[in-house]
């Protein structure tokens, strides 16, 4: 009601977020979404950043309750992430605030930032890694 009142509008579910990937000028027929799995890796007021993982891809998509959008904003093929049996995704963890931090991907240039409590149990990088095997090494 509060988000009424003001104007907001609320984040998208989950599989909304997953389904939204569909729109991606690369996205692929053939790529799975209901086994395709999305990361929270970001929080505020107004905007939640999710990685969504599909066989083929991995995607990062931005939700905005402000500008009303859900967007893949890119995405890396599963072939460039994965070397032999492995997955080939360098990932790098820096402070950003207390209570975000950047994560820099190995050779793309560009980061992106992360909600420090969305990792309490499991650090963000072996979160994603361990959806990167599940989805692009146990299907192939």
């Amino acid at each position: 009601m509060l988000n009424f009142l003001l104007g907001r509008s609320s984040f998208h579910d989950k599989e909304t977020v997953i389904e939204s990937v569909k729109l991606f000028d690369r996205f692929s027929d053939c790529e799975n979404t209901n086994q395709a799995s999305a990361l929270l890796i970001f929080k505020s007021d107004t905007q939640q950043c999710w990685l969504v993982f599909t066989d083929h891809r991995m995607y990062f998509v931005v939700d905005d309750s402000e500008k009303q959008l859900l967007k893949a904003m890119w995405a890396r093929d599963r072939d460039k992430l994965v070397t032999g049996e492995r997955i080939n995704l360098h990932l790098k963890e820096t402070n950003h605030s207390n209570t975000t931090g950047k994560l820099f991907f190995g050779n793309m240039n560009n980061s992106i930032l992360y909600t420090y409590s969305l990792f309490q149990g499991m650090g963000i990088s072996g979160s994603i890694m361990s959806l990167a095997n599940q989805h692009f090494l146990n299907n192939s």
